[in-house]
């Protein structure tokens, strides 16, 4: 599988794509924006999508759709070379540059599949980090309920690249079209359930809990399936309050 990583210097507005050698224009819609920072979607014509983190998103939105015709730098994961291996997740690490900036990429893949990645750009001062989740494109929806599993990785403040790293573990039943979500990272919990979009492969709740050092945020996710029967799946969240906590996971059934 080939994970594309578009960069549109020098807003960071970004989307992955995973489909061989295809490549296609791409549109971006703004899901959520609490506070300035939030998630946005993109989706490509071959049918891949990606999710993006970014502390001005409204601004990483309009650079990326503005961008769609121009020169736009393409990385994949693969690469980047393999710098740790811990539990279910394989972290490639390096650097790439755009326009002139150069930009440090943590990539976490599930050592179980090559169906899902987690992206982390890390830019310099002046710039914003941008945090994506990707996968290939979700078809033929399965019945019942599947258990995943997999890592998540958490940061406070926008710190990002990846942060904390734990695990979680996710139930998604496609029948009832709902899912249940639990994890750690570090000193970070998440929980919350939400709607299960079966004929698109995503998934969001705005009614997530995230606890840290004593205290309880409530929070955001956006989520997606990938691959043929939802073998895969990754997602973003973040606070909603004044208090920035953000993360992103990737794991399979």
């Amino acid at each position: 599988m080939n994970k594309k990583l578009m960069l549109a210097a020098p807003c960071l507005a970004i989307l992955a794509a995973c489909g061989g050698s295809e490549t296609g224009s791409a549109s971006f819609q703004t899901l959520s924006v609490p506070n300035g920072d939030g998630v946005a979607r993109g989706i490509l014509t071959t049918g891949e999508e990606a999710l993006i983190y970014s502390p001005d998103i409204s601004a990483a939105v309009s650079a990326a759709n503005a961008a769609s015709s121009s020169d736009i730098a393409n990385v994949t994961a693969s690469d980047f070379p393999v710098t740790s291996v811990s539990g279910n997740a394989r972290v490639r690490s390096g650097t790439m540059s755009t326009d002139g900036t150069t930009l440090n990429v943590t990539a976490v893949e599930d050592l179980r599949t090559t169906e899902a990645a987690v992206i982390f750009l890390e830019a310099p001062i002046g710039y914003n980090d941008v945090m994506m989740v990707t996968g290939t494109a979700y078809s033929n929806a399965p019945s019942g309920t599947y258990t995943y599993s997999g890592t998540q990785m958490t940061t406070a403040n926008n710190r990002l690249a990846p942060g904390s790293t734990g695990s979680f573990t996710m139930s998604a039943n496609f029948a009832q079209e709902n899912f249940q979500y639990i994890g750690s990272s570090g000193v970070v919990g998440v929980s919350g359930s939400g709607v299960l979009d079966t004929a698109n492969g995503r998934f969001a709740t705005s009614n997530l809990s995230i606890t840290s050092g004593g205290s309880t945020n409530f929070g955001t996710m956006h989520g997606l399936m990938h691959g043929s029967g939802a073998t895969s799946t990754s997602g973003v969240f973040h606070t909603s309050g004044s208090s920035t906590l953000t993360g992103a996971f990737v794991g399979s059934r």
